[in-house]
């Protein structure tokens, strides 16, 4: 018993030196609350999306097609298809490329165009539905007015508002206007519809009989109809020098239509571009930009958008041949004449949209008369006659004459003061 006794007085002992605490147990979870759950994350810009709050689909890029920007006191500098930067057509700011053959250089945490490298400059026209609300089918020194919707491919603009049924031309009245909107027919191409295309900035000029299209050079003239299309058409031949996909299904250069001329004449009289008359290029010597060299930079007046993003020589510089003829097209244009239908807009006479011409065109609908000065801002109009083509802009001779609703006839020859521009859509 002693010895029990010592035993259970050694291990009281040992217990209050150190007791054996149970842990606390786990609290019960709150049932009355819920955690936050954490935020999406923004999705990040894909090419092709649009950048601003205008657009409702961003420009298509493809092969061979390098996105620029300019940057006063730098340049035109390389950029991405995702960069904020690239464009804003609410501030009339438009999309730029050069297509492969451009040279860059490393200039602090740019890399800038050599503008004397070998490369060719195109400008983004997007889709839209477009609407003349006064001066309809009139002339005089002034212009009408434009209201422009930009649309996806499916006609919806930026906010879901469908335009699908906007494709039948609307009623319109001589001077007040037309009724309603109408998707302007040149984003239609073959059947396809085109979320946009891409313009040369400036009128084509000649490297080595190759096209090219730059500024501060001088525009390629004496050429025929003919040679112009297979030259544009040619652009995206196996191996060529801009790097442009030689499937027609994906890009089909062109000599620019006569309703392609009209889509950027709407869009540059609207409040996305100049929305004043464009300035002449009275340069006697044909150089794009209206000079040699970077003289575009500062002849802003004669560019689309009253800045270095638009586009430029549509006013003066040299005529300009379009896709677009009447009768048979004459002896000059033959492999136009026998080309698909999607490459050329084909006339009868001067006559409204309704009763067979074409609309967007920039001829009825912005004049009074089939000859005279009788277009928007007193820009000249001769309708073409039979087997005869559109030329478009005027020369740089022409004076007040000349403008972006100039319209003139001529036979599809190889002319001194005749040049074309070119047309790049994405499909």
């Amino acid at each position: 018993q002693e010895t029990l006794n010592e035993v259970m007085s050694e291990y009281a002992n040992i217990m209050a030196e150190d007791p054996d605490i149970p842990d606390e147990p786990d609290p019960e979870p709150d049932t009355n609350t819920t955690e936050e759950p954490e935020p999406e994350p923004e999705p990040e810009p894909e090419p092709g999306d649009p950048i601003d709050d205008t657009l409702a689909v961003g420009p298509q890029v493809s092969d061979g097609m390098t996105p620029v920007k300019y940057i006063n006191g730098t340049g035109w500098v390389k950029t991405t298809a995702t960069d904020e930067e690239w464009y804003n057509y609410s501030e009339k700011k438009w999309a730029n490329i050069v297509l492969g053959g451009a040279t860059f250089s490393k200039s602090g945490n740019y890399e800038v165009l050599d503008e004397n490298s070998t490369y060719s400059m195109l400008v983004w026209i997007p889709r839209y539905a477009y609407k003349i609300t006064s001066k309809y089918h009139q002339s005089g020194s002034n212009a009408g007015t434009i209201e422009i919707v930009f649309l996806n491919t499916a006609n919806e603009d930026k906010d879901g508002n469908s335009y699908s049924g906007k494709t039948a031309y609307p009623s319109a009245n001589t001077g007040s206007g037309m009724a309603d909107y109408v998707v302007h027919p040149s984003f239609n191409w073959d059947g396809v519809p085109l979320a946009g295309y891409w313009v040369g900035k400036y009128e084509t000029s000649s490297n080595g009989g190759k096209i090219q299209i730059k500024g501060g050079v001088q525009s390629w003239r004496s050429i025929n109809v003919s040679t112009i299309h297979n030259n544009c058409i040619g652009m995206n031949n196996s191996g060529n020098i801009y790097g442009l996909n030689t499937d027609d299904s994906k890009v089909d250069p062109h000599m620019m239509k006569n309703t392609e001329w009209g889509a950027v004449a709407y869009l540059a009289q609207s409040k996305y571009g100049k929305n004043s008359e464009v300035s002449i290029n009275d340069n006697s010597s044909y150089y794009t930009g209206g000079g040699s060299g970077t003289s575009y930079r500062t002849n802003v007046g004669q560019s689309t958008t009253g800045d270095v993003t638009g586009i430029y020589d549509m006013s003066g510089g040299a005529w300009e041949y379009v896709a677009g003829y009447v009768g048979n097209g004459g002896s000059y244009a033959s492999s136009l004449v026998n080309a698909p239908a999607r490459y050329k807009d084909t006339y009868s006479s001067y006559t409204a949209p309704t009763s067979g011409g074409h609309y967007g065109d920039a001829v009825w609908e912005t004049s009074s008369s089939s000859s005279g000065s009788s277009s928007w801002y007193s820009d000249y109009s001769y309708f073409p006659d039979s087997g005869y083509f559109f030329e478009r802009g005027g020369d740089c001779l022409d004076g007040s004459y000349a403008g972006l609703f100039y319209f003139d006839n001529v036979y599809g020859s190889a002319w001194d003061y005749s040049s074309f521009r070119v047309v790049v859509p994405v499909l």
